[in-house]
């Protein structure tokens, strides 16, 4: 009996999973909001409360470089986890803390196939690595790499690398990002915060041309916009229930100029990784707009690739819609570390 726990920057899952010859099972499922618990141990508590189950070993996959350390920092939250303070709080003999997307890579092979969705089909090369990356509060990316007679699982830090902007509107995006932050990263762009910050810069300037570029005021900009009078969205999950729903003229402008992003930005994962052996999308945004990326300029993105094009032609691209995936997977990286123990 293993306590599984993915943690990202805005949701905490728990389950309790057993590994046996036939697999990985999970029972007790359960999600809490990050925002409301002050620590991770706090939230594990509220959850074996819950169960009234008091398993030995626990996993961790969580949004974080994973180091030596016995502190870990969470990369998009306020948390951070103890690991020696939180197994003797949660009255553990081992506790093991792993990246979500090393998690979430290692547990791909374990789901069923009606956890995904094709996005784009394609013939896989058996030999040549899979990347697993995706949107969530921030941006993560793995490597399946086959290795031998089996394979192995990188987790590398893909959503920190530089934003490549596409024509003049991404162009403005980024030059107004980087005014705000300096370095931008994927990440900034495509995850549930880069969802708010394109919606920023499409309500603030419309068409994505800076106000004074056109000689007129940012306010007269605004008003002719064919975004005024909309009801300013606060949160990514408003942007999305808005576009999803046909509620926002801006939301989808929002959602569509995201996915085509992601679309550029996987192909370029594919590009510098060499992963001929697929893509496949995780993170907590991609399942929720998965309807409109299959209409968007997802895929025409990630072709345009110039002279590569035909390299990342024939590359299948699935998408992730079960939650499970990086619960799979932390117990299947636990029950490895205890068969090495």
């Amino acid at each position: 009996m293993i306590l599984v726990a993915d943690i990202g920057g805005t949701n905490a899952r728990f389950a309790i999973a057993s590994v046996n010859a036939e697999g990985v099972s999970l029972s007790h499922k359960r999600s809490f909001r990050v925002s409301d618990f002050d620590t991770p141990v706090a939230a594990a508590r509220a959850y074996l409360a819950s169960t009234g189950l008091k398993p030995r070993l626990a996993a961790v996959a969580m949004a974080a470089r994973i180091t030596d350390d016995d502190r870990i920092e969470f990369t998009n939250s306020r948390w951070h986890l103890d690991i020696s303070a939180a197994r003797r709080s949660l009255g553990l003999d081992r506790l093991v803390a792993i990246n979500d997307f090393e998690a979430l890579a290692t547990g791909v092979r374990s789901l069923p196939p009606n956890a995904f969705v094709n996005v784009k089909p394609g013939t896989p090369v058996a030999s040549a690595p899979v990347v697993v990356l995706g949107p969530g509060t921030g941006f993560g990316q793995a490597l399946i790499v086959p290795f031998a007679s089996s394979r192995r699982v990188i987790a590398t830090q893909g959503g920190q690398i530089g934003f490549a902007p596409h024509g003049d509107e991404e162009a403005e995006l980024l030059r107004v990002l980087s005014r705000e932050f300096g370095h931008v990263p994927v990440e900034r762009v495509v995850s549930g915060p880069g969802l708010l910050n394109i919606y920023r810069f499409l309500l603030a300037f419309p068409g994505g041309i800076r106000a004074e570029i056109d000689g007129v005021s940012k306010r007269n900009s605004t008003l002719q916009s064919p975004f005024f009078g909309e009801r300013r969205l606060a949160t990514p999950e408003d942007i999305v229930h808005a576009a999803t729903s046909s509620a926002s003229p801006l939301a989808a402008k929002t959602v569509d100029m995201f996915c085509a992003i992601l679309g550029a930005v996987v192909g370029d994962a594919v590009l510098a990784t060499g992963a001929l052996g697929g893509a496949i999308l995780g993170g907590g945004v991609s399942s929720k707009i998965h309807e409109r990326l299959l209409t968007s300029a997802f895929i025409e993105r990630f072709r345009a690739k110039g002279l590569m094009r035909a390299f990342v032609e024939d590359v299948p691209i699935d998408l992730i819609v079960s939650d499970d995936a990086a619960l799979f997977g932390a117990a299947i990286m636990m029950k490895e570390r205890e068969g090495a123990a």
